[in-house]
């Protein structure tokens, strides 16, 4: 019988178990990152630099940014609350919250001082906006339960100057791309079983209903996201030449070598899964077909001779791209994971794609068990 084709050494999946803990800690009543992108003018200093051009042919900007890593836990004064209003989620009681954010940048400008000599300087300036979010967001709390951060985002002139150059302007446009993280702490005492946590996505605004005064306040249920059952690790790549795996395009088989990479929560969260499935025809290199999955939903099949977690299946959406073309469809797959074989199927619009392996080596796909918070007690 022929070999499969093993490319190397599967790791497993990372455990993320709960165990108890007694802490002082800043509670996290919210945590969401979202993405601005903003067209705004930032003035200038009355009295630049010294140092900089009097005839400015370039004007750069960069943004002041931090890493995601280590997490910060103290408000910076970054943002405050304009306004907020109750908002509904399902039920629960939530606030749209405006907000005002400054966000630090530095403008290099670059041209030739009064003597012809090349020169440059660089101002630091703010620029402002407001912006509106979905939060769990208390009556009792203010601008020191926020924290605020750019962790990353790219700057750009919008306002060069003119062809030959021109004076030091006053004023400068710029258009910023922004991954901005919001949190709403809280100091508390707490005794929990705790584990790594992620943030979710952001909620869409829809009309705001009125809500009865909150007493007390109260933890937003669609946060922390529940864990997943299990996590899994598939790092396949077998030949349908070889007569073990097989790949079906509108029902018709195509030759090739298939590959199959897939972590399904990681971390024991669902937001960090990833599929991915590609075939390099064996006959025309130029014909690949690649998959690449962007909606996650995990459901356990019971086994009760291979026992828990060793069989499952994935399902949800993600995009496709046949033969050398650049078009990119989008569709609906559901992978069935179990103890030494794969099966996937892609339903498109336009296509319809099989494909399996029921003979996956063992290094190449590992089964573990998320250890979650136990059920509560009855009041």
């Amino acid at each position: 019988m022929p070999k499969p084709i093993r490319i190397a050494q599967v790791e497993p999946p990372i455990p993320n178990n709960v165990g108890p803990e007694c802490i002082c800690v800043p509670k996290v009543y919210d945590w969401v990152v979202i993405t601005e992108d903003i067209n705004t003018t930032v003035p200038l200093p009355a009295e630049p630099p010294p140092d900089c051009p009097v005839n400015v042919t370039d004007v750069s900007c960069s943004l002041g940014s931090t890493s995601f890593f280590p997490v910060s836990c103290v408000g910076d004064g970054s943002c405050s609350v304009l306004d907020r209003r109750p908002a509904n989620i399902d039920g629960v009681n939530a606030h749209i919250v405006k907000l005002r954010q400054q966000i630090p940048l530095t403008v290099t400008f670059t041209g030739i001082d009064a003597a012809g000599a090349p020169a440059s300087c660089t101002i630091p300036v703010e620029a402002s906006f407001i912006h509106q979010v979905i939060l769990c967001f208390p009556d009792e709390f203010g601008d020191e339960n926020l924290v605020c951060r750019i962790i990353s985002g790219d700057c750009t002139i919008t306002t060069p100057p003119p062809t030959g150059g021109g004076a030091l302007p006053t004023s400068i446009g710029v258009e910023l791309l922004l991954c901005i993280e919001i949190q709403v702490l809280a100091s508390v005492k707490l005794e929990v079983l705790a584990k790594f946590c992620s943030p979710r996505p952001p909620v869409p605004i829809t009309v705001p209903n009125v809500c009865p005064p909150l007493l007390f306040p109260d933890q937003c249920d669609f946060f922390p996201q529940p864990p997943c059952p299990c996590q899994a690790t598939v790092h396949d790549t077998c030949s349908t030449l070889d007569g073990i795996c097989l790949f079906l395009l509108n029902e018709e088989p195509v030759n090739g070598t298939q590959t199959l990479e897939a972590v399904i929560c990681n971390y024991c969260s669902l937001s960090q899964s990833s599929i991915s499935f590609r075939l390099i025809s064996e006959v025309d290199l130029s014909q690949i077909f690649t998959f690449t999955a962007n909606r996650f939903t995990v459901e356990e099949l019971p086994c009760p001779i291979c026992g828990p977690c060793s069989e499952f299946i994935v399902y949800g959406t993600g995009t496709a791209i046949r033969g050398e073309g650049t078009v990119v469809e989008e569709g609906e797959y559901l992978l069935w994971v179990g103890i030494g074989f794969y099966v996937l199927f892609l339903i498109f619009p336009n296509f319809v794609a099989y494909a399996e392996n029921p003979l996956v080596p063992i290094d190449n796909l590992k089964f573990n068990q998320c250890r979650s918070h136990p059920s509560p007690l009855p009041i």
